[in-house]
Protein backbone atom coordinates (compact mmCIF):
# COMPACT_ATOMS: atom_id res chain seq x y z
CA UNK A 1 0.00 0.00 0.00
CA UNK A 2 1.24 3.53 -0.70
CA UNK A 3 0.27 6.94 0.54
CA UNK A 4 0.48 10.15 -1.50
CA UNK A 5 2.66 12.76 0.20
CA UNK A 6 3.19 16.07 -1.56
CA UNK A 7 4.47 15.41 -5.07
CA UNK A 8 5.84 11.93 -4.35
CA UNK A 9 4.52 8.51 -3.43
CA UNK A 10 6.05 6.66 -0.50
CA UNK A 11 5.54 3.08 0.70
CA UNK A 12 3.83 2.82 4.06
CA UNK A 13 1.48 0.61 6.04
CA UNK A 14 -1.22 2.86 7.42
CA UNK A 15 -2.67 0.17 9.68
CA UNK A 16 0.63 -0.07 11.54
CA UNK A 17 1.30 3.65 11.61
CA UNK A 18 1.47 5.78 14.72
CA UNK A 19 1.77 9.47 15.48
CA UNK A 20 5.10 10.33 17.10
CA UNK A 21 4.63 14.10 17.36
CA UNK A 22 1.99 15.93 19.40
CA UNK A 23 -1.63 15.38 18.39
CA UNK A 24 -3.77 17.83 16.41
CA UNK A 25 -1.16 19.43 14.20
CA UNK A 26 2.29 18.39 15.33
CA UNK A 27 4.89 19.23 17.94
CA UNK A 28 5.29 22.97 18.51
CA UNK A 29 8.68 24.28 17.38
CA UNK A 30 10.58 27.39 18.42
CA UNK A 31 14.26 28.31 18.26
CA UNK A 32 14.69 26.12 21.38
CA UNK A 33 15.33 22.54 20.33
CA UNK A 34 12.51 20.01 20.69
CA UNK A 35 13.09 16.26 20.88
CA UNK A 36 10.64 13.61 19.64
CA UNK A 37 11.15 9.97 20.63
CA UNK A 38 11.37 7.21 18.02
CA UNK A 39 10.07 4.14 19.88
CA UNK A 40 11.21 0.59 19.21
CA UNK A 41 9.59 -1.02 16.16
CA UNK A 42 9.48 2.08 13.96
CA UNK A 43 10.92 1.26 10.52
CA UNK A 44 10.37 4.60 8.77
CA UNK A 45 9.20 8.13 9.52
CA UNK A 46 7.46 10.79 7.48
CA UNK A 47 8.19 14.35 8.64
CA UNK A 48 6.19 17.42 7.62
CA UNK A 49 6.98 20.97 8.84
CA UNK A 50 3.97 23.30 8.79
CA UNK A 51 2.27 26.35 10.24
CA UNK A 52 5.26 28.68 9.97
CA UNK A 53 5.04 32.06 11.74
CA UNK A 54 8.14 34.19 11.02
CA UNK A 55 10.14 30.98 10.63
CA UNK A 56 11.81 30.44 7.26
CA UNK A 57 12.96 26.86 7.82
CA UNK A 58 12.72 24.03 10.31
CA UNK A 59 16.07 22.53 11.27
CA UNK A 60 15.63 18.78 11.67
CA UNK A 61 17.98 15.89 12.43
CA UNK A 62 17.58 12.23 13.36
CA UNK A 63 19.88 11.19 16.19
CA UNK A 64 21.20 7.76 17.12
CA UNK A 65 19.79 5.41 19.72
CA UNK A 66 21.99 5.50 22.80
CA UNK A 67 22.86 2.84 25.35
CA UNK A 68 22.41 4.16 28.90
CA UNK A 69 24.23 2.05 31.49
CA UNK A 70 24.55 2.91 35.20
CA UNK A 71 26.85 1.34 37.75
CA UNK A 72 27.19 2.03 41.46
CA UNK A 73 30.14 -0.32 42.01
CA UNK A 74 32.50 0.04 39.03
CA UNK A 75 30.71 -2.80 37.20
CA UNK A 76 31.47 -5.23 40.02
CA UNK A 77 27.87 -6.44 39.67
CA UNK A 78 25.63 -6.32 36.61
CA UNK A 79 24.87 -2.67 35.76
CA UNK A 80 21.41 -1.20 35.23
CA UNK A 81 20.42 -0.73 31.58
CA UNK A 82 18.08 2.24 31.10
CA UNK A 83 18.40 2.49 27.31
CA UNK A 84 14.74 1.81 26.52
CA UNK A 85 13.40 3.82 29.46
CA UNK A 86 15.46 6.80 28.34
CA UNK A 87 14.12 6.89 24.79
CA UNK A 88 10.62 5.39 24.67
CA UNK A 89 8.86 8.74 24.97
CA UNK A 90 6.84 7.57 28.00
CA UNK A 91 6.89 9.82 31.06
CA UNK A 92 6.35 6.91 33.44
CA UNK A 93 9.46 4.90 32.54
CA UNK A 94 12.42 6.42 34.33
CA UNK A 95 16.19 6.54 34.32
CA UNK A 96 17.03 6.15 38.01
CA UNK A 97 20.23 7.88 39.14
CA UNK A 98 19.36 7.94 42.84
CA UNK A 99 22.36 7.93 45.20
CA UNK A 100 24.84 7.66 42.33
CA UNK A 101 28.28 7.57 44.02
CA UNK A 102 31.35 9.44 42.89
CA UNK A 103 33.63 7.79 40.35
CA UNK A 104 36.16 7.05 43.09
CA UNK A 105 33.43 5.11 44.90
CA UNK A 106 32.36 3.20 41.79
CA UNK A 107 29.58 5.38 40.39
CA UNK A 108 29.25 6.30 36.72
CA UNK A 109 26.75 6.63 33.90
CA UNK A 110 28.02 5.26 30.58
CA UNK A 111 26.28 6.52 27.45
CA UNK A 112 27.23 5.19 24.03
CA UNK A 113 26.06 5.10 20.42
CA UNK A 114 27.21 3.56 17.17
CA UNK A 115 27.24 7.04 15.62
CA UNK A 116 28.91 10.17 16.96
CA UNK A 117 26.82 12.50 19.11
CA UNK A 118 27.48 15.95 20.51
CA UNK A 119 25.74 15.78 23.84
CA UNK A 120 22.61 14.73 25.69
CA UNK A 121 19.18 16.17 26.44
CA UNK A 122 18.08 15.23 29.95
CA UNK A 123 14.52 15.65 31.20
CA UNK A 124 14.79 15.69 34.98
CA UNK A 125 11.81 14.54 37.07
CA UNK A 126 13.36 14.32 40.55
CA UNK A 127 16.25 16.77 40.74
CA UNK A 128 19.64 16.34 42.33
CA UNK A 129 20.10 18.95 45.05
CA UNK A 130 23.31 17.46 46.42
CA UNK A 131 25.53 19.86 44.49
CA UNK A 132 28.77 18.70 42.97
CA UNK A 133 29.86 19.06 39.37
CA UNK A 134 29.63 16.78 36.36
CA UNK A 135 32.70 15.33 34.69
CA UNK A 136 32.54 13.82 31.19
CA UNK A 137 35.23 11.61 29.68
CA UNK A 138 35.42 9.77 26.36
CA UNK A 139 37.42 6.83 25.02
CA UNK A 140 40.35 8.11 22.93
CA UNK A 141 41.50 4.68 21.77
CA UNK A 142 43.63 3.96 24.81
CA UNK A 143 42.02 5.47 27.90
CA UNK A 144 39.34 7.80 29.24
CA UNK A 145 40.15 11.41 28.31
CA UNK A 146 38.48 14.61 29.49
CA UNK A 147 35.77 16.48 27.63
CA UNK A 148 34.81 19.95 28.85
CA UNK A 149 31.00 19.84 28.87
CA UNK A 150 28.56 22.70 28.87
CA UNK A 151 26.22 21.35 31.51
CA UNK A 152 22.78 22.93 31.24
CA UNK A 153 21.46 20.57 33.93
CA UNK A 154 23.86 21.79 36.66
CA UNK A 155 24.68 18.18 37.52
CA UNK A 156 21.13 16.88 37.02
CA UNK A 157 19.54 19.62 39.11
CA UNK A 158 17.27 20.70 36.23
CA UNK A 159 16.15 19.71 32.75
CA UNK A 160 18.63 20.80 30.11
CA UNK A 161 21.28 20.07 27.52
CA UNK A 162 24.73 18.67 28.22
CA UNK A 163 26.90 19.43 25.19
CA UNK A 164 30.52 19.08 24.15
CA UNK A 165 32.75 19.50 21.13
CA UNK A 166 33.04 16.10 19.46
CA UNK A 167 36.68 14.98 19.88
CA UNK A 168 38.60 14.15 16.73
CA UNK A 169 40.18 11.11 18.41
CA UNK A 170 36.98 9.69 19.88
CA UNK A 171 37.20 5.95 19.17
CA UNK A 172 34.55 3.24 19.32
CA UNK A 173 35.18 0.56 21.94
CA UNK A 174 33.22 -2.12 23.75
CA UNK A 175 32.84 -1.64 27.48
CA UNK A 176 34.04 -5.21 27.87
CA UNK A 177 37.39 -4.03 26.48
CA UNK A 178 37.47 -0.61 28.14
CA UNK A 179 36.48 -1.82 31.62
CA UNK A 180 37.54 -5.46 31.55
CA UNK A 181 34.05 -6.48 32.64
CA UNK A 182 31.84 -9.03 30.91
CA UNK A 183 28.14 -8.26 31.21
CA UNK A 184 25.35 -8.71 28.69
CA UNK A 185 25.01 -5.81 26.27
CA UNK A 186 28.47 -4.33 26.77
CA UNK A 187 30.29 -6.08 23.92
CA UNK A 188 29.27 -3.93 20.94
CA UNK A 189 31.82 -1.23 20.05
CA UNK A 190 30.30 2.22 20.47
CA UNK A 191 31.33 5.81 21.02
CA UNK A 192 31.12 5.94 24.80
CA UNK A 193 31.17 8.79 27.27
CA UNK A 194 31.45 8.31 31.01
CA UNK A 195 29.50 10.75 33.16
CA UNK A 196 30.55 11.10 36.78
CA UNK A 197 29.74 13.37 39.70
CA UNK A 198 32.08 15.00 42.21
CA UNK A 199 29.50 14.54 45.00
CA UNK A 200 27.06 11.67 45.44
CA UNK A 201 23.56 12.29 44.11
CA UNK A 202 20.51 12.66 46.33
CA UNK A 203 18.54 9.60 47.38
CA UNK A 204 15.97 10.32 44.67
CA UNK A 205 17.19 11.50 41.26
CA UNK A 206 15.28 10.42 38.17
CA UNK A 207 14.98 11.34 34.50
CA UNK A 208 11.99 10.68 32.25
CA UNK A 209 14.17 10.81 29.12
CA UNK A 210 17.76 11.04 27.97
CA UNK A 211 18.31 11.67 24.26
CA UNK A 212 21.35 12.01 22.03
CA UNK A 213 22.09 15.53 20.78
CA UNK A 214 23.29 15.80 17.19
CA UNK A 215 27.03 15.99 16.55
CA UNK A 216 26.54 18.93 14.17
CA UNK A 217 24.81 21.09 16.79
CA UNK A 218 23.10 23.89 14.82
CA UNK A 219 24.34 22.97 11.32
CA UNK A 220 21.35 20.70 10.71
CA UNK A 221 19.36 19.98 7.53
CA UNK A 222 16.81 22.69 6.80
CA UNK A 223 13.27 22.18 5.52
CA UNK A 224 10.88 24.87 4.25
CA UNK A 225 7.22 24.83 5.17
CA UNK A 226 5.34 21.89 3.64
CA UNK A 227 8.38 19.94 2.45
CA UNK A 228 7.73 16.28 3.19
CA UNK A 229 10.66 14.07 4.13
CA UNK A 230 10.63 10.31 4.56
CA UNK A 231 13.49 8.10 5.66
CA UNK A 232 14.05 4.54 6.76
CA UNK A 233 15.04 4.04 10.40
CA UNK A 234 18.21 2.24 11.34
CA UNK A 235 17.85 2.33 15.10
CA UNK A 236 21.57 2.39 15.88
CA UNK A 237 22.30 5.22 13.44
CA UNK A 238 19.20 7.43 13.36
CA UNK A 239 16.53 5.76 15.48
CA UNK A 240 16.84 7.41 18.88
CA UNK A 241 15.06 10.72 18.49
CA UNK A 242 14.20 13.57 16.16
CA UNK A 243 15.76 16.92 17.08
CA UNK A 244 14.05 20.00 15.64
CA UNK A 245 13.89 23.78 15.95
CA UNK A 246 13.06 26.82 13.84
CA UNK A 247 15.55 29.39 12.61
CA UNK A 248 13.16 32.06 13.94
CA UNK A 249 9.59 32.35 15.15
CA UNK A 250 7.45 29.26 15.46
CA UNK A 251 6.19 26.26 13.49
CA UNK A 252 4.86 22.74 13.96
CA UNK A 253 6.38 19.40 13.02
CA UNK A 254 4.21 16.40 12.19
CA UNK A 255 6.02 13.07 12.51
CA UNK A 256 4.30 9.85 11.51
CA UNK A 257 6.05 6.54 12.17
CA UNK A 258 5.55 3.18 10.46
Amino acid sequence: MSVAQGTGTYPAYIGNGRLLSAVDGGTALTTTRAFIAIPAGINSVIITPRNFATAVVAQVALNPFISVIKTNDAMGTAPADYSENAQDGAAGTLVTLSSLPTLANGGALYVGAEALFGGLMATVVAANSGGGTMAVTYWDGDSWANITPTDGTTNMAATGLITWTVPTDWAPVSLVTALNRIWAGLGTPKYWVRIATSAAYDASVTLSSLYAYNEYADALPEFPEGQVFQTAINRAQNGGNIQAATNDGTANLIVNGY
